[in-house]
């Protein structure tokens, strides 16, 4: 299954690794890929946006999952390849992260990259406002809000609770006296957050909600801000 044209895959694995071991069946399905052999390298990756990152569990003194939660902050998808192992897929299945296990399938892998690429192609292409920290709520947890789509929003939180924050959850802004049921996506450190007291958290608006979905899009549109990098 084809992708998108030149869709850019970043792969990160040490010399010989698993994931380098995919560039060539990726690039005849028509992919661009981006080689980066430890963390460090594949972090200023992450800067020119790649569709998908593939990394190897095993990056030195970091993991691949690192390297998930970095990604998630930029709305971008990871696939993280490894020997069968419960905790880690467990620890990759709450980043939103795709745990792949050895020995590995091109055909399978190929299948999950198109479904991982037309995910972030989706995500992204949703237009994002800054709304410049607004106050807000996710359930009782005191949170800003910092950017927006008709599709969800970006929060940011700081609190010794954020690791209760539920798959679903309510959000509230009480300066508009809005109220919607969000679904969280992913969960990230915040950039530039060296105490790693605060976490980002992508959330879309539950489509059960029809009423609410629609007044969120009416908010979106009235909220002032900036247009989003991210």
């Amino acid at each position: 299954m084809l992708s998108r044209v030149r869709s850019r895959i970043l792969l990160v694995s040490p010399a010989g690794g698993l994931s380098s071991t995919l560039a060539a069946p990726l690039s005849a399905a028509g992919y661009e890929t981006v080689l980066a052999a430890d963390f460090r390298s594949a972090r200023i990756a992450l800067n020119q946006r790649p569709d998908l990152v593939i990394a190897d569990v095993k990056l030195g003194a970091y993991n691949g999952l690192h390297l998930a939660i970095r990604a998630a902050a930029t709305l971008t998808p990871a696939m993280v390849i490894g020997d069968s192992d419960p905790v880690l897929e467990a620890d990759a299945a709450r980043q939103q992260a795709v745990y792949v296990t050895t020995p590995l399938d091109a055909e399978h892998i190929l299948t999950v990259v198109a479904r991982l690429v037309d995910i972030s192609w989706q995500t992204r292409r949703a237009a994002r406002k800054q709304v410049r920290g607004l106050n807000a709520f996710a359930d009782d947890l005191e949170a800003r809000l910092l950017d927006v789509s008709y599709h969800g929003m970006r929060l940011e939180a700081a609190d010794s609770r954020q690791a209760d924050l539920p798959m679903c959850f309510v959000v509230r802004l009480p300066q508009f006296s809005f109220t919607c049921h969000v679904q969280r996506v992913w969960t990230a450190p915040a950039a530039n957050d060296r105490d790693g007291r605060v976490t980002w958290y992508g959330a879309t608006v539950s489509a059960a909600d029809s009423e609410g979905v629609l007044a969120w899009r009416d908010l979106v549109d009235a909220l002032p801000g900036l247009a989003a990098t991210l």
